[in-house]
């Protein structure tokens, strides 16, 4: 743990006062980075020119070994270190690096023992995890997360193809039920946005869509032609 940043173990979840809506979630997913030869520098580089817009983003690395994310990790904070960087799935590598946030699944979560839950849920870390349907929702552990991410709400590729497809449909819904802030994921780009947008203000998780600069641009001003912005 940083002895530098202030404890927050004690304050009450979630912190919505570090949450932007509607905006940006890119995920930095290092699969899809090899798949299709996307430089993660460069793609961070884009996003933190628009931090109004992108307040953190997410590090999502599902094959590398816990010392290559670490490298990765290291070299990211130090090119961008006014950026806050969200992990996925690693919470130990999470809490050792001090890391701004952790995002674990809700199937992850609930497969860790009552210490491992203990420690993620005392920690100073920005929490998020998982729903998949509206019942997730209603079911959220009070206290425990700052924000779920809510899908797949579209087909998509990034991930196997375990939860059916939600849709638009359920949004409107998953804002009044939620007791924390919701990301949509799932298929999301400047296309899909703003069926999204349609549905309330979301911070909108995307992979793909955050992949390319003209993707990226759009929208953005799709965001800013909302008038929600």
């Amino acid at each position: 743990m940083n002895p530098n940043r202030k404890n927050l173990s004690s304050t009450i979840r979630p912190r919505v006062e570090l949450w932007k809506a509607p905006g940006l979630y890119p995920i930095l997913d290092l699969e899809y980075c090899s798949k299709f030869q996307k430089n993660p520098f460069e793609l961070v580089s884009l996003w933190a020119k628009y931090r109004d817009y992108i307040p953190f983003f997410q590090l999502r690395a599902k094959k590398e070994t816990v010392e290559q994310i670490t490298i990765l990790y290291r070299s990211l904070r130090e090119t961008f270190p006014d950026f806050p960087v969200i992990l996925n799935d690693h919470w130990k590598l999470a809490l050792d690096l001090g890391s701004f946030g952790l995002h674990i699944g809700k199937e992850d979560y609930e497969n860790l023992d009552q210490e491992a839950r203990n420690r993620i849920r005392a920690s100073e870390l920005f929490l998020g995890t998982s729903s998949h349907c509206l019942a997730d929702l209603s079911n959220i552990e009070t206290g425990a997360w700052d924000y779920t991410g809510f899908g797949p709400i579209f087909d998509t590729s990034s991930k196997e193809k375990i939860h059916p497809v939600l849709g638009i449909a359920e949004l409107s819904e998953a804002l009044r039920l939620s007791s924390v802030p919701v990301t949509p994921i799932g298929g999301i780009g400047s296309e899909t946005l703003p069926r999204i947008l349609s549905k309330g203000n979301f911070l909108v998780a995307m992979i793909s869509g955050a992949a390319e600069t003209e993707d990226v641009l759009k929208s953005l001003r799709l965001l800013q032609e909302s008038g929600t912005v």
